[in-house]
Parts: structure tokens; C-alpha cells; sequence
């Protein structure tokens, strides 16, 4: 969702709410309640509780972008390092090793990246790991520089790995669909709450202000828990391969003549 969708659902919530307290007050022809006191305390209670969970909620989606964002640049880094460990090795598995590494960023730009926006991932990644972990068994590991470097290798790779699962297990929805049901509920309780206190003696402008206030302030709370919550959807915000992108350009100095086995899109030719 991008930010002229949001700010029209937004408005578009606050002019509902508006709406509604217009034809409310038109229907009653007088206060709902002859005190209007006696309804604040249950506001209160409502507002706090649906507030609290709202705060929770945003907390817990704000962990998964953020983790999503931090996996992802573990495993950029972890990619170049192991690309520069490479370097210690002869020139003919350098540049085996270099092109299998430049394919697997590539792949998970172009492929991967989009694949998360529904949850999934690419199997074109998987095939440059499977080919980059099959030169491992090729590779002459006799010189001690080449044993630091095949060990440095092994390390990144972990770390790689622990990157790229993090990064794919948030590309799920972290909040499940019966909070968001409640969320919607609770909200919609809370406007309804404050459409109880209509009062006709009241300028309509005011009171509009207010309710459409409350209703505009809970729909950006729920839009607010759906981007955090979807951190590659493709909406204003959203977590890029920047990283990678970076990892790239930097392996690609280590070799400038190098010529990888695929194409800017991570595929074999």
C-alpha cells in the first residue's frame, strides 16, 4: 500500500465517522444519553484497552521489520566476505567461487526479492547454493592460506544462511488474522462509543472534528501495524535489496574482468 492509498483511507475513514455522527444526530433529534458523563468512563476504558493492544501490536510488527532489515544486511555482508576469503585461492577457483557468488546476489535481487512479497522464495537461489557449495569439494585446500581462507568460507556460509531464513521467515505475516479481526473490532467499538455522546445542541463541525479525529487516528494505528508487518510488500517504505545491491558492487571491483555464468537476473546462460 502506497502513501496516497494510505492517506485516502485515512481521510476516508475520518469522513465515515463524520457521516455517521451526521445522520445519527439527524435521527435522534436529541442527546442519546441525558448525561453525558456517565458514558465517559466506558470511552476511557475502551479507548485505553484497544490503545494498549494497539501499542503491542505495533511493537511486535516493528520487531519483525526490523528483523527482516537486519537479516538482510547479515546476509549481504556475509556474501561479500566470503567472496573476499575466495580471493585467497588459486585464480582458477577464485573466479569460479566469485561467479558463484555474484550469480546467488543476483538471484536474490531479481528473483528472490520479488518472490517475498507473497511469501516465498526463489529456487534459482537454491541452485547457486548448490553450486557453490559443489566447488567447495573441488577446491585445493593443501596451502595453510588456503585452509584459513576454506574455514572463513564455512563461517560466512553459516552466517549466510542464518540471514537468508531470517530474512525469508519474515516475509510472512508475524500478526495472525484473528488479532486483526479484533483490532478492526476494537475500532470500530471505539468510534461507535463516541457517536453514543452525539448531541445535537453541539455545532456539528465540532463534534465531526472530534469523532472523525478518533476514527482517523485508529485507521493510521491499523495502517501503521500493516506496513511493519509486511516489510517487502511493495508500498512507500518498504525494505529494498540495498545491501546487496552494495555486496555486488563491491565484488564486482574484486574482478572487474570477471564474466559470471548467468545474467543480470541471476539466471544461467
Amino acid at each position: 500500500m502506497n502513501l496516497p492509498i494510505a492517506i485516502l483511507v485515512v481521510l476516508g475513514a475520518a469522513a465515515v465517522a463524520a457521516l455517521a455522527l451526521a445522520l445519527v444526530r439527524r435521527r435522534a433529534g436529541g442527546p442519546l444519553l441525558a448525561d453525558g458523563g456517565r458514558g465517559g468512563p466506558k470511552i476511557i476504558v475502551t479507548g485505553t484497552l484497544f490503545a494498549v493492544v494497539l501499542a503491542f501490536v505495533i511493537l511486535a510488527a516493528f520487531q519483525t521489520y526490523n528483523g527482516a532489515k537486519t537479516a538482510a544486511q547479515s546476509e549481504a555482508v556475509a556474501v561479500l566476505d566470503m567472496a573476499r576469503a575466495a580471493s585467497l585461492f588459486p585464480p582458477a577457483q577464485r573466479d569460479q567461487l566469485h561467479a558463484a557468488f555474484t550469480c546467488y546476489g543476483r538471484a536474490v535481487v531479481a528473483q528472490e526479492w520479488p518472490a517475498m512479497e507473497n511469501g516465498h522464495s526463489s529456487p534459482l537461489v537454491e541452485h547457486w547454493i548448490a553450486e557453490y557449495r559443489s566447488l567447495y569439494r573441488r577446491l585445493d585446500l593443501r596451502p595453510p592460506r588456503a585452509q584459513l581462507a576454506f574455514k572463513e568460507l564455512l563461517d560466512q556460509g553459516a552466517t549466510r544462511t542464518a540471514g537468508r531464513l531470517q530474512r525469508l521467515d519474515k516475509a510472512t505475516p508475524s500478526v495472525p488474522t484473528p488479532l486483526w479481526l479484533a483490532l478492526v473490532f476494537g475500532g470500530c467499538v471505539a468510534v461507535a462509543l463516541q457517536l453514543g455522546l452525539a448531541d445535537p445542541r453541539e455545532r456539528l463541525r465540532v463534534e465531526g472534528l472530534m469523532v472523525g479525529g478518533v476514527a482517523s487516528v485508529i485507521a493510521a494505528g491499523l495502517l501503521v501495524v500493516y506496513f511493519l508487518d509486511h516489510p517487502y510488500a511493495r508500498h512507500t517504505g518498504e525494505i529494498q535489496p540495498t545491501g546487496m545491491h552494495e555486496s555486488l558492487l563491491l565484488m564486482r571491483r574484486l574482478e572487474p574482468n570477471l564474466r559470471p555464468g548467468c545474467s543480470q537476473t541471476g539466471r544461467p546462460v
